[in-house]
């Protein structure tokens, strides 16, 4: 946002007193009026956000024409005489139903817990009248808040009789939560203007807590008008901060990401802690994001280069994990707009759930609300329900739309819920909802109630006005948790005890995995495969599913999915003819397929799904042997025998060719460089395909090259080759190393994330150290797919998780970590304030305690270590505090 003033302007005292007899408040719903020219200076758009603090701090914005320079609050407790005044800061220029516009925003601070307070914005010329509000009161206290799916059709029309219905309802709500989409086209002023009007009576006496939706980006990707709009909290995610030097090309594009993603998440990702609850604001757009969070000055990264979608998320997660880590409140609630389940048929938003869910699960938050689907839908996690019909415990997840738009929703026994271990509860498409939550000191009640059903093809019979669906969340002082329906009993507490208030040791962060360098080494076989002959194979980074493709001339192309820890068959299907290429494609889940006769398709890999066409086999024209699709540009590569690459447009039409050579075998994109992998008769070459496929490198190799897939994250491009063996190309380095010569590899799958790569085929069991010489083995059975490690220290994939447990019982700590060689695990302890002492014979994933009184307090960690080429390396999980209460009726 912009600058602040540092001149104050202060309204003359005849004004001061005419504001001050001014109407405390507004009638709902009315109009909003947009600035008439750049110098009129009548406040509109008033609207009262909360600050990271909302007990003793206060947020407020409004819009005047660009020329008015100056503003400021007037604020005093309500019934006093005395105004404080506070300067605002003036944001950036903007336009508004043709006319130059800009807001003015300020926070004020020392303010009184749960005090009502009076105040008015403007400046000298124009003042507004006066509003009332009361700041956040002791946890515990009760309160209420209205949750709203997107908004953003037919704003004025068919959402702003929601929003009055709603504060009916709930006429003693606090605020509003926003779920994103609170318009359509967030760069149009006149839109926001008609949100304003249908918020016109609340927005300037209660706060709003509103997460960006992919609609908020379009036709303006900065996000100028919301950041404009809002001033919400700084206090969203921070770009590690590394020396610059000695950093890769790939380190330097990160770190600069990294900075620029800082800027942009600043008020789309952020927390409020209001009253007992940590309110929760994430950014889940990727690709609308793509030009907010790119720098302007990118530096130059070809090779081993982060991929800005996976950081974007992963800078949110990291983040995420210590809000929820930290929270010292007793509740949890987190908002943004693309849902983690799917509530529309089509939709699913697979990297956002591998990223999010895990946290949401392991810090155990109460509320996660969506939107995006345009339809209704509530659930849980199926690892969280109970013996107890009607009673689950964890996280609750819901979607809702609160606008007139509305989709198809995704069959009730088929959905991204069901496929992906998790029950819907309620649903209801066709439907608008508003959503009335209370919480109090123990229990959430949540109501959803309907608010329209525009179209007239609603799939439930709850009237307008009637409650679609209610449950109660209730947290005891003993950390019990428990999520009952509506008319089933909350199960009593096992304690009466509260939490001691002494204070614990701060927690410990989980450990980065140190550096190591690079080698490589067989560990095993996946035994499973039932296909006449591996060939073609590639990975599913965000489950490590491999997916194997029958090598044979003959058949109808069968494809299986493979678990990578049993080896086992998880699913299957059909082709159609006999396969050349097989490669993973996250633009769609999907795989995509070349046929030995040329033809091309794809098809998708989500469960329940796994082997739907998505686009049916297309001919070519071309003795096409491998394709690549640029999500980014549109273009789609094709790779044939005669040694050329052919690209073509969105549309489907040549656009241009490059000459290769004779013997090109394959493939594959970096989609977040555009970089090309070309493997050729005996070599390996890189172009820039957006760069006018500018020739980056060229390795030369063995003969016989073949199969080929690359770990564009680190910078690892691995060949098989027909006449047998294994090339390792450490593209940060230029050096190539190579698997000892063994049976042909007819595929080669890649897991970036985990290290694991997988060779169809065959291939002699044994490996290179960091000199190149050979590790010795055994043959691996044709049948049968290789799996090759790449040397890692352990790295943390889950840490344990605070709890609080009854004296007497007994609690679990659980942590996960990858390396390879395989970890092993010990578990420590740390008593208050004490050393780290390592637990005897606690040796696995999952620690059992038993929770004592003198115990209380005390810390735990998972700590995993490997030895590689003789070195011993360690990495530590973050830290988990048990607190104790005694049992029921044995005091506090």
């Amino acid at each position: 946002m912009g600058k602040a003033r540092t001149t104050s302007r202060l309204l003359t005292r005849s004004m001061v007193a005419a504001a001050a007899v001014a109407a405390v408040g507004i009638s709902a719903g009315g109009t909003a009026f947009a600035a008439s020219d750049p110098a009129d200076a009548t406040p509109e758009n008033i609207v009262l956000t909360p600050a990271k603090h909302a007990d003793t701090a206060q947020s407020f914005t409004w819009r005047t024409g660009s020329k008015v320079t100056g503003g400021q609050v007037h604020i005093r407790k309500a019934g006093t005489k005395s105004w404080r005044v506070v300067n605002a800061k003036l944001n950036e220029e903007l336009v508004s139903a043709g006319v130059p516009t800009r807001t003015h925003s300020a926070t004020i601070d020392e303010l009184k817990p749960g005090t009502r307070y009076e105040y008015y914005v403007g400046n000298a010329a124009e003042a507004s009248r006066t509003y009332t509000f009361t700041t956040a009161g002791a946890a515990g206290d009760p309160f209420s808040f209205i949750y709203f799916g997107d908004a953003q059709n037919d704003i004025a029309e068919k959402w702003s009789p929601v929003v009055t219905q709603a504060f009916q309802r709930f006429p003693d709500a606090v605020g509003t939560v926003n779920a994103g989409d609170l318009v359509d086209v967030g760069s149009d002023d006149s839109e926001w203007t008609e949100w304003f009007g249908a918020m016109n009576g609340y927005s300037q006496t209660r706060n709003v807590i509103a997460a960006p939706g992919n609609h908020e980006f379009k036709d303006n990707s900065f996000l100028k008008q919301w950041k404009s709009n809002f001033e919400f909290p700084g206090d969203g995610p921070v770009a590690a901060t590394k020396a610059a030097k000695g950093m890769t090309d790939g380190e330097k594009q990160t770190a600069a990401y990294e900075a620029q993603m800082q800027i942009a998440l600043d008020e789309t990702a952020y927390y409020t802690d209001y009253q007992g609850v940590r309110f929760i604001s994430l950014n889940a757009s990727r690709s609308e994001a793509i030009p907010l969070f790119t720098p302007a000055n990118l530096p130059e990264c070809h090779v081993a280069c982060p991929n800005p979608t996976e950081l974007w998320l992963t800078m949110q997660r990291q983040w995420l994990d210590a809000a929820l880590r930290n929270n010292p409140n007793k509740w949890a609630v987190a908002v943004f707009h693309q849902p983690v389940f799917s509530a529309a048929e089509g939709r699913d938003e697979a990297d956002l759930r591998a990223a999010w869910l895990p946290v949401f699960e392991r810090d155990d938050i109460d509320l996660v609300l969506m939107g995006h689907d345009h339809n209704y839908v509530r659930g849980y996690v199926d690892a969280d329900k109970t013996n107890k019909p009607g009673v689950t415990t964890g996280p609750v997840y819901t979607v809702a739309v609160s606008g007139p738009k509305y989709y198809e929703p995704a069959p009730a026994d088929d959905n991204t819920w069901t496929q992906n271990g998790a029950t819907q509860v309620t649903s209801a498409a066709h439907t608008s909802t508003f959503q009335g939550i209370t919480v109090s000191k123990d229990q959430i009640h949540y109501e959803s109630v309907v608010a329209g059903k525009w179209d007239g093809q609603s799939t439930t019979d709850v009237p307008v006005g009637g409650t679609l669906d209610a449950f109660t969340i209730t947290k005891y002082d003993d950390g019990e948790k428990y999520v009952t329906e509506a008319g089933k009993p909350v199960p009593a507490p096992k304690s009466t005890g509260k939490v001691s208030p002494r204070r614990t040791a701060d927690e410990v962060d989980a450990q980065e995995p140190a550096e190591v360098r690079l080698g490589h080494s067989v560990a095993g076989t996946l035994g499973g495969p039932t296909v006449a002959q591996p060939g073609p194979t590639t990975v599913n980074p965000t489950t490590g599913a491999v997916y194997l493709a029958d090598g044979t001339g003959t058949g109808k192309g069968r494809v299986e999915a493979l678990d990578p820890a049993t080896g086992k068959v998880t699913g299957s299907f059909e082709a159609g003819a006999p396969i050349k290429d097989l490669s993973y494609d996250a633009a769609f889940n999907g795989v995509l397929v070349v046929y030995q006769d040329g033809r091309i398709a794809s098809f998708v890999v989500t469960p329940g799904h796994f082997g739907d066409p998505y686009i049916p086999p297309i001919p070519t024209g071309l003795p096409v042997v491998s394709t690549q699709y640029d999500a980014y540009t549109g273009q789609v590569f094709l790779a044939t025998a005669d040694g050329k690459v052919v690209w073509l447009d969105e549309n489907f039409q040549p656009v241009g060719q490059a000459n290769i050579g004779a013997g090109l075998s394959a493939i594959r994109l970096d989609d977040a460089t555009g970089v090309l992998y070309v493997a050729y008769g005996n070599g390996l070459r890189l172009y820039e395909t957006r760069n006018g496929m500018k020739e980056l490198a060229e390795y030369k190799l063995d003969a016989g090259v073949g199969a080929l897939d690359v770990d564009t994250n680190s910078g690892i491009a691995y060949v098989g080759h027909t006449t047998g063996g294994l090339s390792i190309v450490d593209l940060v380095r230029g050096k190539v190393t190579s698997l000892e010569k063994g049976k042909p590899v007819a595929g080669v799958g890649v897991d970036p994330r985990r290290g694991m790569i997988y060779l169809a085929g065959g291939t002699k069991a044994s490996g290179t150290t960091k000199s190149g010489t050979t590790k010795s083995g055994t043959t691996a059975s044709a049948t049968k797919v290789t799996v090759v490690g790449r040397d890692q220290a352990p790295a943390i994939d889950a840490s344990p998780v605070s709890k609080i447990a009854v004296a007497g019982d007994t609690v679990t700590f659980d942590a996960a970590a990858h390396a390879f060689p395989a970890p092993s695990v010990s578990w420590e302890k740390r008593e208050r304030n004490g050393k780290w002492v390592e637990i005897r014979h606690a040796d696995g994933n999952v620690l059992k305690v038993s929770a004592t009184q003198e115990g209380d307090g005390t810390q735990y960690r998972a700590v995993y270590r490997n030895v590689i080429d003789g070195k011993r390396y360690s990495t530590h999980s973050a830290s988990a505090t048990l607190r104790v209460v005694p049992k029921r009726g044995h005091g506090a």
